[in-house]
């Protein structure tokens, strides 16, 4: 059961249920904490790391672990209080690739979800995200989640009419496409078999905790999969970066090989 520390005037806290996103060093005394919350969505969060104020929660904090804190407010910022963190245990034991399509994930959320936009959908599709990977294949489960927050962020194409185009390819060698509304001549056209489509469609309405199976092709994954990194950095403007990690090591591993 958590309390208030009464060292802080308790009309400045609040609660709030989450999913730690990242935690990254800021001082030697302090670490921020970004977290995508129920309440308002993600935000950051400082925490002090000092041995006065160390013992203040239960639980590693941990990407991808979920948490119940208190957050009290001083100019501007947000500091952690009392916490409960289920920490995710299985998140240690991913392999390095594996772990790089979790930080895909996070990555998407950071770039499609405008900071402090609550969404409880998207809530709910990190707090299954955070339970199945290290269970489910990272890859896949990478590439369904991605798509669902695509939607859940207001960007999915219409499936049935959408342009698609081969851009080009990056330094690593990840061919990168353009989706369009409209026609674009100057572009080559890429042909979307039937079979890619219903996957597509499929993907979008997927439901974890249901029973059936779902069939993939390798082929079929590998283009949505690219098809995706491409159509986030066309939407959000930005790199993804663990995009770039993951195919330069696929890249250096296959010149080994």
């Amino acid at each position: 059961m958590m309390r208030h520390n009464t060292g802080y005037n308790a009309a400045r806290y609040q609660r709030f249920d989450g999913v730690i996103l990242t935690i990254k060093k800021n001082h030697s005394s302090y670490q921020i904490m970004t977290v995508f919350t129920l309440q308002q969505g993600w935000f950051r969060v400082f925490l002090n790391t000092s041995r006065k104020h160390r013992n203040q929660g239960i639980g590693s904090l941990s990407a991808l672990s979920i948490i119940t804190f208190d957050a009290w407010e001083r100019g501007g910022s947000l500091t952690l209080g009392e916490y409960e963190c289920v920490v995710n245990t299985l998140i240690s034991y991913l392999t390095v690739e594996s772990y790089a399509y979790a930080q895909i994930c996070i990555e998407m959320v950071l770039h499609l979800i405008p900071e402090k936009a609550a969404d409880r959908n998207v809530y709910g599709l990190l707090c299954r995200y955070s339970k199945l990977v290290g269970e489910k294949n990272e890859r896949i489960l990478t590439v369904i989640t991605g798509w669902q927050l695509v939607a859940l962020a207001g960007f999915c194409p219409d499936i049935d009419t959408v342009h698609i185009y081969r851009k080009g390819i990056t330094d690593t060698g990840r061919p990168v496409y353009y989706l369009s509304e409209e026609p674009e001549p100057a572009l080559p056209a890429v042909m979307l078999p039937l079979s890619v489509q219903q996957l597509w469609k499929t993907i979008l309405a997927y439901d974890w905790n249901a029973a059936q199976p779902l069939q993939i092709s390798k082929r079929a994954i590998s283009f949505l999969e690219e098809l995706l990194y491409s159509y986030v950095q066309q939407c959000t403007e930005q790199p993804l970066r663990a995009v770039d990690f993951l195919y330069t090591m696929e890249t250096q591993h296959n010149s080994r090989s």
